[in-house]
């Protein structure tokens, strides 16, 4: 189960969903469970609704960093199935390969996936408050710009399914981070009283990739809101003994 976001047919991309008939509700992230063995399951179920293999799969151990790591050969099935061997302190991901899967674990935060058809290179991006005010998806659009000569205007994104503005809940610590944006973040943050606030990570991120340059019509952005559809999505916010939805891309 899961969401199809594939319009090219070199790529294929989505976000899986939660379901009931599997261990864990279809939890595929293994740094949140003691039982690795149901996840690793998990995960082959799925890569076999994909008739993909498990073993060219590349993951990251996320942190919340501005971390960036390009995907090479020797890093085909690295966190496939164990954290240990997991790309390390990293929480964004990109490739030139084809037939190479990379991908990121989320419940609430922004997954965001890049595509740019012309250097062919495909990105991954897990973005929650921390990575978005330390600009990790600008510093990743910037990384493809500068090191593998993309041009804004032919990288294709999607902003996944991520908790939504009215039910992102910060306090006064976190909009002091956002406030030091370089940009004006008012109209991303509104205020509940007693130094409580609604906040648009969402748009926050569609914010930095419109200030690269990227088209706004080459950006699509789901509707779903994680923390409210809780019958298909994992939401840390809600239960923070959780498992995480995966968004991923391959280049075919």
């Amino acid at each position: 189960m899961h969401i199809n976001y594939s319009q090219v047919s070199e790529v294929y991309a989505g976000t899986t969903l939660k379901d009931p008939s599997k261990p864990q509700d279809n939890n595929l992230a293994l740094h949140t469970t003691d039982q690795s063995e149901e996840v690793i399951s998990n995960r082959k179920d799925f890569m076999n609704e994909l008739d993909f293999d498990l073993s060219k799969c590349t993951f990251a151990n996320q942190t919340h960093s501005t971390n960036i790591h390009k995907v090479t050969k020797e890093d085909i099935g690295a966190g496939a199935f164990s954290t240990k061997d997991a790309i390390p302190d990293c929480d964004a991901l990109y490739t030139d390969l084809h037939n190479v899967l990379i991908g990121v674990f989320t419940a609430d935060c922004v997954p965001i996936l890049i595509h740019d058809q012309d250097q062919h290179i495909i990105a991954a991006i897990h973005a929650g408050w921390k990575g978005t005010v330390g600009q990790i998806t600008k510093k990743m659009v910037n990384t493809l710009l500068t090191d593998e000569n993309c041009e804004a205007s032919a990288l294709r994104v999607i902003i996944g399914p991520a908790i939504d503005f009215t039910s992102f809940e910060v306090g006064q610590e976190v909009i002091d981070e956002v406030e030091k944006l370089d940009f004006d973040t008012s109209v991303y943050y509104m205020s509940k009283g007693n130094d409580t606030y609604y906040l648009d990570l969402k748009g926050l991120n569609h914010k930095m990739l419109r200030d690269a340059g990227i088209p706004d019509t080459n950006i699509i952005m789901q509707p779903e809101d994680t923390y409210e559809d809780t019958e298909n999505f994992f939401s840390y916010r809600k239960n923070k003994d959780t498992g995480r939805n995966l968004t991923f891309i391959l280049q075919k």
